[in-house]
């Protein structure tokens, strides 16, 4: 149990949030984390690990059915592949068969507000001829693999967060906090969500224009995971998330060009770094901090996507002020098997405007809500933003994004699914919708070239780096 002090008054403990999570009472949720955010974490007693698996999923989800049995009760996910799947091909799709259970549009949208976000009623206002949500069955398809529900379970007692919250120190492989206190353990949780220890693939992206125009981006990622080793912790990586190399092949000016990066755990006290390749000019140079953290603009996105929007919040948390909100029922992307198979036709899902809502499956999952709003010290041009955090994978699936007026700028969709051969949630791939532009960029997604691979055996520590990135782009 977690309790909550100030001087020597118990003011509330979390197996009360427990309690009140199983029973759904997401009003008075919020009401008890407003307590805590008030009074502070003065004195704190670790969580009960032994909530997962019994009051909590493993992964700290409510297991429970929803009163009206829209979100069923959760019973494992998806843990060995379909009958016919052959590994390295394209997901079978376990929900083909499902029809909609009904439709979302401009014209119904307000009978739905309470399960919709800002961004969402926006893309509806802002594209009332052609923006809708299909709505299927709800399937709570998450799962993990047994020893990583086991270091999950480990976390509740040694994780913890370190340097005002920029920092987690003690957790590995699974998440670090599954029944979470603050909003910054929920980021974390994000941030470290399992998805493979040795990751590859080639990704075929796209930023989109209203006319129908695309520039279409390609590039080949390999990313080595020190959080999520088997074999770890490594002292010498204490604070390297994981090595990331990626080297595009288009649009024109782009091709052959590359880096190799570290994305560090504090980026505070210690920025990303690494190198980046320049084939103009076949050198290697040292990336600045500038353009490769905050808010330094991703150079294939057209102004579409900063640094910090990579995988929908990427980097240090330290310019917002963080809010738990809450948690509640929403309408959110989900099992997205249709959408990211090498059958569906880019030109069919990369439509003007928005993505072809023909090939979107969308669902009603109970997610965690956060609020960062930032610090009055700095200028940056996404001034709040709010999260939208599955419960099941603890992966943001929506991002409604402000500027300093607080004008909604931009709607970010994240679309996952169980790679069951693992099994693992994985982000597969996301959209960031400019709302004054009609403009939006993909990235991530897997079209022409079939799904991650989440274990590339053949990838160690040796495979980045400077050397490494120069032997690649050179083959």
């Amino acid at each position: 149990m977690l309790s909550v002090r100030r001087g020597k008054n118990i003011l509330v403990s979390y197996s009360l949030l427990d309690r009140l999570l199983l029973k759904g009472e997401f009003d008075m949720i919020q009401k008890v984390l407003a307590v805590i955010l008030t009074f502070g974490l003065a004195t704190a007693h670790a969580a009960d690990p032994a909530l997962l698996g019994t009051e909590l999923t493993a992964n700290g989800a409510n297991p429970a059915a929803s009163a009206d049995g829209v979100i069923p009760a959760y019973t494992g996910g998806i843990t060995t592949p379909p009958a016919g799947y052959v590994k390295g091909g394209d997901h079978i799709d376990p929900f083909a068969d499902d029809a909609p259970l009904y439709t979302i549009t401009a014209q119904n949208k307000a009978q739905y507000d309470a399960r919709l976000s800002e961004g969402q009623k926006t893309m509806f206002t802002r594209h009332p001829d052609t923006y809708r949500l299909d709505v299927y069955p709800t399937r709570r398809s998450c799962a993990l693999p047994e020893f990583v529900q086991q270091e999950t379970r480990k976390n509740v007692a040694r994780a913890q967060l370190t340097n005002d919250g920029n920092k987690v120190v003690g957790a590995r492989i699974g998440v670090p906090f599954p029944i979470p206190k603050n909003a910054l353990e929920v980021f974390w949780n994000h941030n470290f969500h399992w998805h493979g220890h040795r990751y590859h693939a080639v990704t075929s992206g796209a930023n989109v224009y209203p006319n129908g125009s695309r520039t279409k981006i390609i590039r080949e990622d390999w990313r080595y995971n020190f959080y999520a080793d088997p074999q770890g912790p490594n002292a010498k990586h204490e604070n390297d998330q994981f090595h990331w190399m990626g080297i595009w092949k288009a649009p024109a000016q782009f091709s052959a060009s590359g880096f190799s990066m570290f994305n560090t755990i504090d980026q505070v006290e210690e920025p990303r770094n690494g190198v980046m390749f320049n084939p103009n000019t076949r050198k290697i140079m040292r990336a600045t901090p500038n353009a490769v953290t905050y808010d330094g603009p991703m150079s294939t996105a057209d102004g579409m996507r900063q640094n910090h929007n990579m995988f929908v919040f990427s980097g240090a948390p330290n310019r917002y002020e963080w809010k738990l909100l809450g948690k509640k029922r929403m309408i959110v992307p989900y099992n997205a098997y249709k959408a990211s198979a090498t059958t569906t036709p880019r030109e069919g899902l990369l439509t003007p405007k928005h993505l072809n809502p023909d090939y979107l499956r969308y669902e009603e999952h109970r997610v965690w809500v956060l609020e960062a709003t930032l610090k009055s010290e700095y200028n940056m041009e996404q001034a709040r933003r709010v999260f939208y955090v599955d419960e099941d994978s603890w992966i943001f699936l929506m991002s409604d994004i402000y500027n300093a007026d607080n004008e909604l700028e931009r709607v970010h969709h994240t679309f996952i699914k169980n790679y069951y051969e693992a099994p693992a949630c994985v982000f597969e791939f996301d959209a960031i919708y400019d709302v004054a532009s009609g403009r939006y960029t993909v990235d991530h997604i897997k079209l022409d070239h079939g799904p991650a691979d989440l274990d590339a055996k053949d990838l160690d520590e040796s495979d980045f780096g400077s050397s490494a990135l120069r032997r690649k782009i050179g083959r």
